[in-house]
């Protein structure tokens, strides 16, 4: 059994901690202090019960608002927030992690891992810190009462990429005694442009925001709310990415085949078969829509997933006029500027690197000298 952090005391950070616990490893669960309540039932009763796809109660070995306490002496650290939440929590741990650990966002979003990097050399790190990222959540899950989590469903696979590329290997052979579900992809490009959430969440909910206002979000997501023509401007920007892709050099999986792989049911062939009859998509609760649509399917997956892939598309010459669409109405109808507030290329330092110069930092510029570790 294995000793592991887990930040964030949300959803998917609750679900990680239960899911490990409960297979005998040794979790610290972590919470920044404004949100210590989110700790307090779970130190009262020493873990979660579980539902759903998995049953039982998933123990945890300590919870913590003390940062230094929860990455001191660990080796892996998975991060389990919102893209929004990386550079606060990159901030926090900066002054306490240690050359030899490994940070992994769960997900990363797009450039989750670069800009989680660049905090930490900004905020006086030196340390070889290896960040890696996934591109998706393992679960698809709720945390309801304060000790209760329902998993919806586990995806059958989750990519995995580590900066520098070289360490990638190592980190998901050691994280597979954790979640067998982690595979090696070969750089951080492959896991940003994996990250489904962005091309599924925000389309459908810019194409239904009059129900989600009028409605305050009482509809089947997915099931009510994913129609044909709704999957068809899904797979045009899904497209888009591709061509993106393409462009850099490497081909990626579409949309379609993404939700295939991760959960399976090939006798639902198209994307509007799949997300119009999955169980883990639809006809519970939990599926429904959000209130507003100042929700992470907008806040997150647009600034943090649309914009940087808008920003990339620029660089190498590719036209995105549907994903530039959906960054506009979002905006619009929340009243920000998600190109200048989001994950953009000038964010995160690449405005004024070329493809090639990008390309080279994904692949190995960890720091500005090579480190031992990657020789």
């Amino acid at each position: 059994m294995g000793k592991i952090t887990i930040i964030g005391a949300g959803n998917g950070g609750c679900t990680y901690a239960a899911y490990l616990g409960k297979r005998g490893h040794e979790v610290c669960l972590y919470e920044v202090p404004e949100l210590a309540d989110n700790l307090k039932d779970v130190i009262e009763l020493g873990g979660f019960e579980m539902r759903g796809c998995d049953t039982g109660f998933g123990s945890v070995a300590k919870c913590t608002t003390n940062i230094e306490e929860a990455v001191n002496g660990v080796e892996y650290i998975l991060v389990v927030t919102p893209a929004f939440c990386h550079r606060i929590i990159a901030k926090l741990a900066a002054p306490y992690l240690k050359s030899g650990q490994t940070v992994v966002l769960n997900p990363g979003s797009v450039f989750g891992a670069v800009e989680f990097l660049n905090v930490l050399r900004e905020s006086g790190n030196k340390e070889d810190v290896t960040v890696g990222e996934t591109s998706s959540n393992i679960f698809a899950c709720r945390r309801y009462r304060p000790n209760d989590v329902n998993i919806l469903g586990i995806k059958d696979n989750m990519h995995l990429a580590c900066i520098p590329a070289s360490r990638t290997e190592k980190v998901v052979s050691d994280l597979n005694k954790f979640f067998p579900q982690y595979i090696a992809v070969p750089n951080i490009f492959y896991t940003s442009f994996l990250d489904i959430n962005a091309f599924v969440h925000p389309i459908s909910a810019i194409l239904n925001a009059g129900r989600i206002e009028l409605t305050k979000g009482d509809y089947d997501f997915y099931w009510g709310g994913i129609s044909p023509g709704v999957c068809a401007n899904m797979e045009a920007i899904d497209n888009e990415k591709i061509a993106i892709s393409e462009a850099i050099g490497f081909k990626q999986e579409s949309l379609n085949e993404l939700v295939h792989k991760y959960y399976g049911h090939p006798e639902w062939p198209s994307l509007y078969d799949f997300f119009s009859h999955s169980k883990v998509h639809g006809g519970t609760p939990e599926a429904k829509a959000p209130s507003t649509t100042h929700h992470r399917y907008i806040t997150e997956d647009v600034p943090y997933g649309l914009v940087p892939l808008s920003g990339l598309a620029e660089k190498v010459n590719v036209p995105t006029p549907h994903m530039d669409a959906v960054i506009t109405l979002a905006s619009t109808f929340n009243g920000e500027n998600y190109r200048e507030m989001g994950r953009s290329l000038k964010n995160i330092g690449f405005a004024d690197k070329t493809i090639e110069e990008i390309t080279h930092f994904v692949y190995c510029l960890l720091y500005t000298s090579p480190s031992p570790r990657d020789s």
